[in-house]
C-alpha cells in the first residue's frame, strides 16, 4: 500500500483498467481498408466498441486521441512526471472514454477498437494496457494518395502530417481546403509517409505484440491473411468469420494508382519513395532511375554542396 503513494496517476489508472483483458487495436493511414479488418474481428467475437462511425472507427477513442495528440504529441514524457499537473482532466477523460466504448460489454471476453490515428498515442496505450496487441494495416502509398481525406488545417491534423503544429506551409503548399482540393494527392502522400513511419517506429517497440498486415495480402490471399490476423488476435470461429467477411473483399481496389496520370503518380513517388522502397512497393533503383533523375535535373551540385560545409 505504501508503494502506491509513489505511483503516477497513470499507473493507478492502469491498475483500474486491468479489470478487462488487453485490447486488440487496429490502426492505419486512413483509406487503407481497415474496415475489412474491423469486420473480421467483430465476426470472430471481438467487441469493437459501442459507438462507431460508418468506417467502424471508434468515436469514443477519437476523443482521447485528439486530446493527447493536440496537447502532448510527440513528447509524452511529462505524463510520467510526478509533478505533472494536468492529470485530473486526462484521467477523467480516459475513464469516460473507456466506460463509453465498453458500454454493453461484459469485460470478460476479447475487445478492442479500430481508429486510424491511434498510432500517434501508442506510448500511452502501451503503458495503460501492457497486454494489448496491435495490428497495423499498410497499403501501397500510391493508391492511398488518390483516396482523399482532409487538409492539415487544424493543430491536430498538422501533427498527424508533420509531428508538429508549428508549421504553416511546406513545399509551397498552404494548409487550407482550397489547396488540398487542387493537389490532394500531394497532401495524401505526406500524410501516408508520416502515418506509416510513426506506426512502424512505435510498433517495433511492441515486439511480438505488433502485427503488420499488408492490404494487398488481405485482398490477394484473404483466407491465409485473415487466419494469421485472427490467430494473433485470439478471435474465435475463424472459418465462419472468414466466410462472412469474404464478400467484402475486392481485389479491384488494389493498384488504383495505375489509372491516374503518370505525372501525378511521379509527384507522389518523389515524396514517398524511401518508404515505398522499404516496404517493397517499388523496385530498387537501377540505371534507368538514375538517368531519368538526371534528365529531370535531380543532380547534385557538388561545388554548391561543398560551399555549405563548415
Amino acid at each position: 500500500m505504501q508503494e502506491r503513494l509513489f505511483e503516477s496517476p497513470l499507473a493507478v489508472l492502469r491498475g483500474e483498467l486491468r479489470a478487462a483483458p488487453g485490447p486488440i487495436v487496429v490502426f492505419n493511414k486512413s483509406h487503407s481498408g481497415s474496415r475489412l479488418l474491423a469486420e473480421l474481428l467483430e465476426e470472430s467475437g471481438i467487441f469493437m466498441g459501442a459507438h462507431q462511425n460508418g468506417s467502424k472507427d471508434s468515436l469514443d477513442l477519437l476523443k482521447l486521441v485528439e486530446y493527447l495528440v493536440t496537447r502532448h504529441y510527440p513528447d509524452y514524457a511529462p505524463l510520467w512526471d510526478m509533478r505533472f499537473d494536468g492529470e485530473a482532466e486526462l484521467l477523467s477523460l480516459i475513464r469516460e472514454v473507456f466506460a463509453s466504448h465498453l458500454s454493453g460489454f461484459d469485460r470478460r471476453g476479447r475487445w478492442g477498437w479500430k481508429l486510424c490515428e491511434t498510432a500517434y498515442i501508442l506510448p500511452v496505450l502501451d503503458f495503460l494496457f501492457p497486454d494489448a496487441k496491435y495490428i497495423h494495416l499498410i497499403r501501397d502509398g500510391r493508391d492511398v494518395a488518390f483516396s482523399d481525406h482532409r487538409a492539415p488545417n487544424r493543430p491536430f491534423w498538422k501533427k498527424i502530417y508533420f509531428n508538429t503544429d508549428r508549421i504553416s506551409a511546406w513545399r509551397g503548399l498552404r494548409f487550407h481546403s482550397r489547396d488540398y482540393a487542387k493537389r490532394s494527392h500531394i497532401y495524401n502522400a505526406m500524410h501516408w509517409v508520416n502515418s506509416v513511419m510513426v506506426g512502424r517506429f512505435y510498433g517495433a517497440m511492441l515486439r511480438e505484440r505488433y502485427l503488420e498486415v499488408r492490404y494487398e495480402d488481405l485482398c490477394g490471399d484473404f483466407e491465409m491473411t485473415a487466419r494469421r490476423v485472427l490467430e494473433f488476435a485470439g478471435g474465435e470461429k475463424a472459418g465462419a468469420a472468414i466466410e462472412k467477411v469474404r464478400p467484402l473483399v475486392h481485389q479491384a481496389s488494389m493498384h488504383k494508382h495505375r489509372k491516374q496520370p503518370k505525372e501525378m503518380v511521379r509527384e507522389v513517388v518523389e515524396i514517398a519513395k524511401p518508404q515505398l522502397l522499404a516496404l517493397g512497393y517499388l523496385k530498387p533503383d537501377g540505371l534507368l532511375d538514375i538517368v531519368a533523375g538526371r534528365l529531370r535535373g535531380e543532380t547534385v551540385d557538388h561545388a554548391a554542396a561543398a560551399s555549405d560545409e563548415p
